[in-house]
């Protein structure tokens, strides 16, 4: 009787060559995993900043829109009395939450940048950005020129971690809480209006 011989080609695999493999296979998809994981933070940040750059973009057309109320209609100052937000305006700026006008404007928004206001419906969903304003107007007396221009600064603030902010006890000035947050400035000028 005759016997045959395999050959090599066709004896299959040993259980180190599967070992191997998969320990191969294993490193690929542990790569794959941690890109996913890169990127999809890489576009949350995106996302936040793009929101944050919505907002104060938002914030800074509302105060130049509240400086046409500013005109000091027959020499009378009408900064504080007839503008929404620009009568914070102080010789010494701090920031400032910046009051709430129902369907105009407040400082909470959502993760989708929209205003959130105490009479919406429920549930109202947490506030994901909050704004703060800081003021400057000049001195008139020592600088009379610029005595009609108010310097306006808007900070965006979102937390890095996706929790949930409440804004009128948010306090982004505290050094050991600044890598918590991500934050956006604007800086800008309104003028008053001198229109007839």
């Amino acid at each position: 009787m005759k016997t045959r011989s395999r050959s090599r080609s066709s004896r299959g695999y040993t259980v180190m060559e599967v070992m191997m493999s998969l320990a191969i296979l294993g490193i690929g998809a542990s790569g794959v995993i941690a890109v996913q994981k890169a990127t999809l933070i890489a576009n949350t940040n995106a996302k936040n900043l793009a929101t944050a750059n919505f907002i104060a973009e938002t914030w800074m057309e509302r105060l130049r829109i509240d400086a046409l109320q500013w005109n000091d209609f027959n020499g009378v100052p009408d900064l504080v009395s007839d503008t929404r937000w620009l009568g914070l305006a102080s010789l010494a700026p701090v920031w400032v939450l910046p009051p709430t006008v129902l369907s105009i404007g407040g400082a909470s928004a959502d993760v989708t940048g929209a205003d959130k206001f105490a009479t919406d419906p429920a549930p109202i969903a947490a506030s994901a950005f909050c704004t703060h304003l800081r003021l400057t107007q000049f001195d008139p007396n020592t600088l009379p020129t610029y005595r009609k221009l108010i310097r306006v600064e808007v900070r965006v603030v979102w937390a890095r971690g996706g929790h949930p902010l409440d804004c009128e006890t948010l306090d982004v000035d505290d050094t050991t809480l600044r890598n918590l947050y991500g934050a956006v400035y604007l800086t800008s000028a309104v003028q008053q209006n001198t229109s007839p």
